[in-house]
């Protein structure tokens, strides 16, 4: 592969936006790592376009045929080709930009999205000291659990030994993180 590609990832949006997000970002770093240059309109053009809005994705499929003219390859990330991504290949095979087809374990290669679960404490107003909020903390750190249901239970005995009626905690899900071998950790 020759270094410094730009290659158009090529991943499914609608849906489930929140983790086809987190997959385009791990496929945007795996190219990355493949030395290549990234490029996921789909990251982009939603920051200001309705995807909903007819008018406003036809303007940004417009926009990323034009971003695919510039790129050296078009990546069709993952299993499922969207609606949005066959306009994108058939467009690709229409400009003669090669294909390439990369499986969510390749892009994955490691890497993991953890689910991490903490409790959440909530002061009210009422309260002597005013309202806050923040995470059950030891350590300086948030406390996390693996599951909900850890997370609950800690919760519960917190809320069944509280004193106060201007205290409450609650199990909650925490900001995921993107994962890899020894440490490495990036905040999504």
């Amino acid at each position: 592969m020759s270094e410094n590609k730009l290659v158009y990832i090529a991943s499914p949006y609608a849906g489930d936006i929140q983790q086809n997000v987190e997959f385009a970002k791990a496929a945007c770093r795996y190219a990355m790592e493949q030395n290549c240059t990234p490029i996921a309109v789909h990251l982009l053009y939603p920051q200001f376009l309705d995807d909903n809005d007819p008018i406003q994705r036809e303007s940004g499929l417009r926009m990323g045929y034009r971003v695919l003219e510039a790129c050296d390859e078009l990546w069709l990330c993952g299993s499922r080709i969207s609606t949005g991504m066959a306009m994108e290949l058939k467009e690709a095979k229409k400009l003669g930009i090669p294909v390439r087809e990369i499986s969510a374990e390749q892009i994955q290669g490691g890497f993991t999205m953890e689910k991490k679960y903490g409790v959440w404490a909530m002061r009210s107003a009422g309260s002597v000291c005013g309202a806050a909020q923040s995470w059950c903390k030891h350590g300086g750190k948030p406390m996390e659990f693996d599951t909900m249901e850890q997370a609950e239970s800690y919760a519960k005995r917190l809320n069944e030994s509280c004193y106060s009626p201007n205290v409450h905690y609650a199990a909650k899900e925490m900001e995921r993180s993107l994962n890899q071998g020894s440490g490495f950790s990036m905040r999504m």
